[in-house]
Order: structure tokens, then sequence, then C-alpha cells
């Protein structure tokens, strides 16, 4: 994954001390509190118990050992041999994410694991958050009623085959059907399902029409350059679909209302600043900027929102202030929400659907 992380002060190592008053760390190796394993946070102090304050991204501080501190500095060392590169943000994922920086120095009297209890251990903690980032539905929820029934199909475009999944009302109207306001959405995570949420908002019950790219085998990441050109190509298929091969409803006015999850959202953000005259609305929930997206299409687009968790241990909230304060810059605004007592990894269950709907009915 590549970030391009907008407005992120990353001072040149200094070889003499890896931890110093605002340098950027992710904590590790914590036993006892172990959700705060993963969190980015800054050096505030060295206290004189001898360990660092550390400020995290809701604010609050931790007092925190330097074994269980890796700095970016550190990180620069290990990683690119001290050299700092001209844009840090292509590197800020494999600094945050990457399981190889998770082991804490050990003492000699601590077990030191073997290089198959390594990968072992750093598989099941991906598998762990994989889950954790793209729950699906239960079959117990399938027969709810709370979620939308789906229909999916392949579609073949130029630059490749994605899967499609669609949520709407039953076209029973004369063919062909009137045209719907229309939901482009792109889940988290790999990209390879329906995010629960996207389901839970029940379209059709709105008349609206909900459309779900879904990644292949063989396909690339949607928030890459050659993953937009597939969503580029997948928007003028539509569009120029007039015997509703492809969706059941033309899109209303020929623009999308875009919603993104995290990896989603990095997709839809590219998409839109290619094609903003075909952007109805923007609302990510976290997310981040990827590389080569220029901020600036998206200056005269008006509903522009974002959600991220007060809790959030990624940085996606430093990471999405980053944006709005960019295309601020650039003559644009997003209105920024802060949701209370979410983390990313549970951020639709905080989610008021309702307050997305008022947003999308007044965009449409």
């Amino acid at each position: 994954m590549y970030l391009h992380v907008v407005h992120l002060a990353c001072p040149r190592p200094d070889s003499s001390d890896e931890l110093r008053r605002g340098v950027l760390v992710r904590i590790r190796g914590l036993k006892k509190s172990p959700q705060l394993n993963g969190q980015l946070g800054r050096c505030d102090r060295l206290e004189a118990t001898g360990r660092w304050s550390v400020i995290l991204g809701d604010g609050s501080q931790k007092a925190l050992k330097a074994e269980n501190l890796f700095s970016f500095d550190e990180y620069i060392k290990v990683a690119h041999e001290g050299r700092v590169p001209t844009d840090v943000g292509p590197f800020m994922n494999d600094f945050l994410t990457n399981p190889k920086y998770d082991a804490v120095k050990q003492s000699s009297k601590a077990k030191t694991l073997t290089t198959q209890e390594l990968v072992q251990a750093s598989y099941d903690k991906a598998q762990r958050e994989g889950r954790r980032a793209s729950p699906r539905l239960s079959q117990d929820d399938e027969r709810s009623g709370r979620y939308s029934a789906m229909t999916v199909k392949k579609v073949d475009l130029q630059a490749g085959s994605m899967d499609l999944a669609i949520i709407a009302p039953s076209a029973q109207e004369p063919r062909p059907p009137a045209p719907l306001p229309t939901i482009l959405a792109i889940s988290r995570g790999e990209q390879r399902h329906v995010a629960k949420l996207f389901r839970a908002l029940r379209a059709e019950e709105h008349r609206w029409q909900l459309l779900v790219p879904m990644r292949t085998s063989h396909s690339p990441d949607f928030f890459e350059p050659a993953g937009v050109t597939m969503l580029e190509q997948f928007l003028q298929a539509v569009l120029d679909d007039h015997n509703r091969d492809i969706t059941p409803f033309a899109p209303m006015s020929n623009v999308f209302h875009m919603v993104g999850m995290s990896h989603g959202s990095a997709a839809l953000l590219s998409l839109a600043s290619k094609a903003p005259d075909r952007t109805g609305s923007l609302n990510l929930i976290t997310g981040f900027l990827p590389q080569f997206c220029e901020i600036e299409g998206l200056r005269n687009l008006k509903n522009i929102h974002f959600y991220v968790g007060d809790q959030d241990e990624l940085g996606h909230r430093e990471y999405l202030k980053g944006i709005k304060e960019s295309l601020k810059e650039a003559g644009g605004h997003a209105h920024m929400h802060i949701v209370k007592g979410a983390s990313h990894y549970d951020i639709n269950e905080f989610i008021d659907l309702e307050d997305v709907w008022q947003r999308l009915e007044f965009a449409r």
C-alpha cells in the first residue's frame, strides 16, 4: 500500500538518540495494555521514572518504556539505512503495520522465538486484523431482514474484470426504467466483499441504487493507479449502458455519490479527483490519500464528508485532517465528523445511518 501523508513532520534521525520530543512512534510489545499496541503517538517528554510520556491520537497521554516504542527515526535506520526519503508518505504504512517491527528487544532471560514461530505469529495477527476489518454477515444477520439483499455479476472492462454487487429496488417500470440516484461504494481491506454497513443502508428502501465494485484475485488494489483506471472505465461503462445490461437503473444526472471505507476511501478519493464532474458527493469513513492523487481536482466539489473514530488506532484521523487542510489550501472544503467511541475497526457500528442518508439526500 502506498500512502501520501500530508503535513506530517518527519525530522532527520539523530544517530545519538532514537527517542526525543516530537518524534513519531508506534507502540509495541505491551502485555498489560495490549489494546495500545500498534497505535500511533508522539513523544512528549522523558519523565523522572525513565519512561516517555507519549501523546496518542485522541489527545491522551501514556507513560511508556523506551523498549515499547518504535520510532520513525529507528524505522528509517533499520529499513532505509538511515537515508531519509524526500517523500515519507509511501513508507508510513510499512512503519505502522509491518509485523516484523513488532518485536521488542528481549533480555537474555526472555524466550527467543524461532523463525517459524515469528512467521506464524505474524500470519495469525494478519488474519485477526483482517477479520476485524472486514466483518461478513452471519446467517442470523442474513435472516434478520435488517440488511439488503444483493445480486453479484461479473463486469468485463478493457483493464480487466471485476465483480459487481448491486442493491436496488425491483425494476417493475417500463424498460428502460427511470434513472435513480446511485451510490458507488467500495469496502475496506482487500476490497473483495460488501461491507456490512453498505447493506445496512437499505438503499432500495430509499429508492436509491447502490453499486459495490469488488476486486478479483487477479485485479489490482483499487487505490493503485491501475485500479483507479478500472474504476474510471467502470463509471463510463455504466453511463454507456443504455440497455441496462450492467445495472438495473441509470445514475440520476449521470453522477455517482461515493461512499468508501479505509482502502475504499483512498480509491474513491483518487477516482473523484479524476472524475469530479461525475461525483455528486464524497463520504469517506476513515481513509488516506494514495500516491499520485491530485487533491486539487476536488476543490469545486461541495459535498465532502470525512468520518473517523475518536479512538482510531491507525492514524487515519491525522491522515484525514491533513487531506482536509490540503483541500482548503487548494480552495475546496470538507467536513470532518469525529465519531465518539469508535475505533478504526468498529466504526461501522457507531455511524449514524440516518445522518448519512440526510447528507446523501441533500446532495442528490
